[in-house]
Formats: C-alpha cells, sequence, structure tokens
C-alpha cells in the first residue's frame, strides 16, 4: 500500500483545492472562488488514467474522476459568471459544452456566457441545438431553468442580469408536462392516491414503447407540486445509448441535485445519505426506465413521508407494497382529441375518416399519435387521407415515426433486446402471423411447439409488454392475444423467422 499526502498525489490536491473554494462559495466570494476553481482544473492534463481504462477497477475510477472534473468544471464556470469574468470563459464553456451536449446545466451556463459576453444570437442558437438534440435523442424538452433564460434572451433582458439558477437551489428537475396530455384520468387518480400516502408511497407505471408511461410520470409529478416541499425530481437510468446506468452514477446526480457539497461522496456513504436523506425530507423521485429490483434498491426510501414514481418497459418483481399501473393505448376518442390539439381541430375536421385511420395505424399510442401529427406539421401540404395511405402499412409506420423521431428504432431494439432469448427468438415467427391478434392455438403453430411452451413464451412477452390481451379472466386456450403495434413492425423489419 503506498500512502501519499497532498503534496504527492494531484487528485488528492485537486480535491484539497476544490473542498476550500466550496467554503468561499458560502461566502460568496465568487472571483476567489473561480480563481481556485480554475488552479484545480488546471492540475488535469486529459483524460483521468488515460490509457488504463480498459482494465475494469480503474475504469470504474476514472469514470468516478471525469464526473467530479465535470462538476468542478460547472462550479468554476458559475462562479467565474457570477464575478463578470464571461468574456475570458466563454471560449472554455463552449469546449465542455461540446464534450458533454446533454448537460443541461452546462449549456444554461454556456447561453449565460454568450449573452453576457454580447453573442445573444449564439446564446439562443444553444437553446434551439439543445431543443432540438433532446427531442430526437431523448423524446424530451428542455428544463425549465434553460427555458427560462431562453425566454429572458428573447425579451432582450439586460445581458448582466442574466445569471444562472445556482445549484443549491434546485427543487425540481422534472422536464416540462406536455402541453397536450390527454386521458389518464383513472391513472392520474391512482397515483395521486399513491403519492399523497393513501396506500403505498412507491408507484411503478409500465407499459410499451410508446404507451406515455413517462410522460403520465411527470404529468402527475408537476399535479402534486405543492405537495412535496423539499423537491420533485428526475433521473433517467439508462444512458443515450440505452445502456443501464451505473448506481453510483445516479445516486451523485440526484444529492448533486439535493446538496452539491456531498455529490462526490464515495459509493456506500452515497447510498447511506440518500436513502437518509428521503427520509428526514418529502421529495417525490421520478426513476425513469428501469430495469431490474437490483438497480432500484438503493435509490428507494425504507420509509418517511417521501414518494417514488418508475417507469418500466416491463414488470419489475418486488418492491412492495407497490402501487402497480399499466398503460397501454389511447382510446379512439382520446387519440383524436390528442391529434386535435397537435395539428388543428380544423384540420381533423376536414376529414375526419382519414383522422381516425391515422391514429387506428398508430395503434393509438400516444408516442405515434404525436410523431404522426410531428410530421403532419412539417407536410401541410399533405391531406390527411394521403398520408394515412403512408402509414396503413406497419413498415410505412414505423419509417414515417423514424422520420420524425431517429431514437424510435433504438428503442424498441432495446426492449427486444431485454426479453429471455427464447421470447426473443419467438418474436420474429409471431411478427409473421397474418393478424395482430392471435390465439393460444395460432401462436404454438407458428413457434411450431406445444401449448406448454407456448404458453410460457407468450407470458414472457405479456410481462414484457410486447404482447397484450383483454383484462378478462379466461383459460389460456380461449385468450386473444394481441401484438402491440411498433414491436410487430420492427419485428418484422429487422428479423426473418428462425
Amino acid at each position: 500500500m503506498i500512502h501519499a499526502d497532498v503534496t504527492e498525489l494531484d487528485a488528492l490536491k485537486f480535491y484539497r483545492e476544490v473542498q476550500m473554494s466550496q467554503k468561499l462559495w458560502h461566502g460568496q466570494d465568487a472571483a476567489t472562488v473561480a480563481s481556485d476553481l480554475a488552479g484545480a482544473l488546471d492540475l488535469w492534463r486529459g483524460p483521468a488514467l488515460a490509457g488504463m481504462r480498459d482494465v475494469p477497477l480503474i475504469g470504474a475510477a476514472s469514470q468516478r474522476l471525469d464526473r467530479q472534473y465535470l462538476a468542478v468544471a460547472e462550479d468554476w464556470a458559475e462562479a467565474e459568471l457570477a464575478a463578470g469574468g464571461a468574456i475570458g470563459a466563454v471560449d472554455r464553456i463552449i469546449d465542455l459544452a461540446v464534450q458533454y451536449p446533454f448537460r443541461e446545466r452546462l449549456r444554461l451556463l454556456q447561453m449565460t456566457a454568450l449573452a453576457q459576453a454580447g453573442r445573444r444570437s449564439e446564446a439562443l442558437a444553444v437553446y434551439d441545438e439543445l431543443r432540438q438534440l433532446l427531442a430526437r435523442e431523448l423524446g424530451l424538452t428542455p428544463g425549465e431553468p434553460v427555458v427560462r433564460l431562453y425566454q429572458s434572451l428573447l425579451r432582450d433582458e439586460e445581458a448582466a442580469s442574466l445569471r444562472p439558477l445556482p445549484c443549491p437551489a434546485v427543487r425540481c428537475t422534472l422536464p416540462w408536462d406536455l402541453p397536450a396530455f390527454v386521458g389518464r384520468v383513472e391513472c392520474v387518480r391512482h397515483l395521486k392516491s399513491a403519492l399523497n400516502g393513501d396506500i403505498s408511497s412507491l408507484a411503478v407505471i409500465t407499459g410499451p414503447v410508446g404507451a406515455g408511461k413517462t410522460a403520465l410520470a411527470v404529468h402527475t409529478a408537476h399535479a402534486v407540486g405543492d405537495d412535496f416541499p423539499d423537491g420533485r425530481y428526475f433521473v433517467r437510468l439508462r444512458g443515450s445509448d440505452g445502456a443501464p446506468r451505473r448506481t453510483d452514477e445516479v445516486l451523485a446526480e440526484l444529492i448533486g441535485a439535493v446538496d452539491r457539497s456531498r455529490c462526490h461522496a464515495p459509493g456506500t456513504y452515497a447510498s447511506q445519505f440518500w436513502q437518509h436523506w428521503l427520509t428526514t425530507h418529502r421529495a417525490l423521485v421520478v426513476l425513469d426506465d428501469a430495469r431490474s429490483e437490483a438497480e432500484l434498491q438503493p435509490l428507494i426510501p425504507g420509509a418517511g413521508r417521501s414518494a417514488v414514481i418508475i417507469t418500466a418497459r416491463r414488470s419489475i418483481g418486488g418492491l412492495l407494497p407497490a402501487i402497480r399501473v399499466r398503460v397501454a393505448c389511447l382510446s379512439m376518442a382520446e387519440a383524436l382529441d390528442l391529434l386535435r390539439r397537435l395539428i388543428g381541430a380544423r384540420r381533423v375536421a376536414l376529414d375526419y375518416q382519414a383522422a381516425r385511420r391515422l391514429v387506428s395505424a398508430t395503434g393509438l399510442l400516444p408516442l405515434g399519435v404525436r410523431l404522426v401529427a410531428e410530421r403532419l406539421t412539417q407536410l401541410r401540404h399533405v391531406p390527411l387521407r394521403e398520408y394515412a395511405a403512408r402509414i396503413d402499412d406497419e413498415s410505412g409506420l414505423l419509417e414515417e415515426l423514424t422520420a420524425a423521431d431517429s431514437s424510435i428504432r433504438i428503442r424498441l431494439a432495446e426492449a427486444i433486446g431485454d426479453l429471455p432469448e427464447a421470447a426473443r427468438r419467438a418474436l420474429p415467427r409471431l411478427s409473421r402471423l397474418p393478424e395482430r391478434w392471435f390465439t393460444l392455438a395460432e401462436a404454438a403453430a407458428a413457434l411450431e411447439a406445444d401449448d406448454r411452451a407456448t404458453v410460457r413464451i407468450l407470458e414472457a412477452l405479456l410481462e414484457a409488454n410486447v404482447v397484450s390481451t383483454p383484462d378478462l379472466e379466461a383459460a389460456a386456450g380461449a385468450v386473444m392475444y394481441e401484438m402491440e403495434i411498433l414491436s410487430r413492425a420492427f419485428a418484422r423489419e429487422v428479423e426473418s423467422p428462425a
């Protein structure tokens, strides 16, 4: 074992300088804080532990160092702007934003620096770039602080008065509520009951790709904001590439939102601190796109008055006594209402039957209706009946939805990739059945398997929300199964029957 002190190891020196500057930050000495943090950042000569990251232990340590570097870089930028040093800092902030394009706090600082440096048009362009990136890659909109700064820039407020919101003041990291949220009345009522502690303080929302799980969770979280004085927090459990995020990374994001001074805590302590914080506060946390109970346990309070909403594509065992809400398609009336709100009531009324064909072709899925509407707003010259003909075929639907959101195929691939092997191999064969609706006998014939093996496969697909059944009790042989339209289209597109 090697024992090193601050004078011998640059990482220790980095930590010491950061801790000293954070104490100054509480005293509002922005110029000194910026100078000290700049000195700490100057200790870095490139990526930490470069050339050794392939070793698992070193790779994990290097990722922690990367996160610490980024958090300190943001603190430096905030202090530099507070001290009036935007002109000298703007290029360095832009370089950081290019490296971490999804980091909204960094984009907020980038916009502020550009505005203070007299480059307001470039600051506005940063917002538009971020908005398109989040919509295309994650299906989300920029957070409220970024939007508020953008609106200030549009009003041409004095650049010197524009300041990013300080990190310790964060009380809401939810994405914006969708402006055209329809339906789900009973789901929202059930969730509110859970979050208020009438039944449970833990709710799990499941459903297929495109059913609007995240939209429902965010809408409900906004609706109950006054009930959670200690904040509402949103975190994604998968990265932009679809891979699960590390638990320590998720904890660092959550803890950083509630207490910036603790966001670099080591793994075991981080989990203990987060659990204790939830137990002693009343906050609402949305954990988006979960995969398993194991990744959730360190993030969920064991007691107290905080509440958690979890979204997942498949059922997650354990988590008792959670309230479970499954979402699927909208009703025809709700889907048409959503289409009216997005493309205008007059356009729907001019060809009502074509509008019905459009929403039916999407399987009445909220995401499908939204993306079709987005395409229609771009193609205002195309009549609804002509566009409906394009998407009547499932392959045409997938092409059109992908044109509006290129991440659709990625999300479908993730959903199918999460299936057990037997169900994953069976899906292409089931997708080749003439209709989306089929019986157990038809499924067994397509899979060339006996009823018992077929039931196990269908139950795995039901659990993953790739297949659905009516909410009625019936013997397996009498059940009518339905394959979700997007999963069916994707399975038919990318694979042939084995």
